[in-house]
């Protein structure tokens, strides 16, 4: 055996090990609240935006795009080596331990440097929030709450002639509701912003992606390529991943926080937006009637909107959404959101727990 070859044993073995170590640590939520979360993430994150956010361009999407290459590479050798003829089984596998040397690779580092996040107590705790399960009522409410907020800002909006913001705007509207907010919860800190569009937007659009988050250089990418009016709530969505926010719902309503806390009115009505839509299907599922009579209640340029942003998804439609989606779905389930892709629209939970603490939303 190679020395090569015996470092490459000792590499996967290492991984296999730390991926074990990893799972075990999943259980301790209230060490990984403590330690992880609040203590050595927010150090690593900041370091991560400060080391990649002045870049121009998604380092994290040249790496993923490395990596990708790089491990269908790997497995066209071994499917390449199986139907070749004169060689032994043992070196018809060497291509393949490559393949899983980068499965390891990725699975460690997304855990250790990210997704450990996905086993902590989370905002609830922080807040001291009792989310439930939101009544007929509380729908209710909530709805016309959301709708008057959603209404008086594209007023506003309209009024000022002001429908369309540049990426730089929203980035910098985006990180002054986090500032903003930092006064009124100190445990919100974010440092070094490092936000970004993404490369694939184009293609974003017919997988189903609006925004992500990359663990491997703390980056926020964004599709500018969706309607300009969703992506300034999707910044702030991608922002609260990036302060360790995990889950699906909790990094909606720490980013619905942040952007009502900004005083950027385009910033705000794409927030209010994203929470009425949310609350709106939370309420048509158990009450189509009354969630159809609160629809008619919407502001002419909010149901513009509407129309536009459903033209656009039906554009773009693909069976490659299906695919993408079951993943997703079965990713999210994976890591503690029972409800899948459906966990965002758990956020209506967040925001009637807030508005009953605080009385403002």
């Amino acid at each position: 055996m190679t020395y090569r070859k015996l470092i490459r044993i000792y590499l996967i073995i290492a991984l296999i090990i730390m991926a074990l170590s990893i799972f075990w640590l999943s259980g301790f939520h209230d060490w990984i609240e403590q330690r992880y979360a609040t203590t050595f993430f927010p150090v690593l994150g900041s370091a991560l935006r400060f080391l990649f956010g002045w870049i121009p361009f998604s380092i994290g999407d040249l790496m993923y795009s490395t990596l990708g290459i790089l491990f269908v590479y790997q497995l066209g050798l071994f499917l390449k080596g199986i139907f070749q003829k004169g060689t032994v089984w043992h070196q018809k596998l060497q291509p393949l331990n490559g393949a899983v040397l980068i499965v390891l690779f990725v699975y460690v580092y997304f855990y250790l440097f990210w997704g450990l996040n996905y086993y902590r107590r989370g905002i609830e705790f922080q807040l001291k929030l009792e989310p439930t399960t939101a009544t007929r009522s509380e729908l209710l409410s909530l709805n016309a709450l959301l709708i008057s907020r959603l209404n008086a800002s594209k007023q506003v909006c309209l009024q000022n002639n002001d429908t369309l913001m540049t990426s730089e705007r929203m980035f910098s509207s985006a990180l002054e509701g986090y500032h903003t907010m930092e006064a009124k919860f100190s445990f919100i800190r974010y440092r070094y912003a490092s936000l970004k569009p993404s490369l694939f937007g184009k293609i974003g659009n017919y997988v189903g992606f609006q925004g992500y988050y990359n663990p491997f250089t703390g980056e926020a990418q964004i599709n500018t390529r969706i309607p300009n009016f969703v992506q300034p709530f999707v910044t702030c969505h991608e922002m609260a991943h990036q302060l360790g926010y995990a889950s699906e719902s909790e990094a909606n309503f720490v980013g619905f926080l942040a952007a009502i806390h900004s005083k950027d009115k385009l910033l705000q009505y794409s927030s209010y937006l994203d929470m009425f839509l949310s609350s709106w299907n939370n309420l048509h599922a158990i009450d189509s009637v009354a969630a159809k009579e609160l629809r008619k209640e919407l502001h002419d340029g909010v149901k513009r909107d509407l129309r536009t942003y459903k033209e656009f998804v039906l554009q773009h439609r693909t069976f490659l959404q299906n695919w993408t989606n079951e993943l997703y779905d079965y990713y999210l389930r994976k890591n503690r959101q029972r409800k899948g892709i459906g966990s965002y629209n758990e956020v209506t939970g967040w925001l009637i727990a807030y508005h009953k603490k605080f009385h403002v939303l």
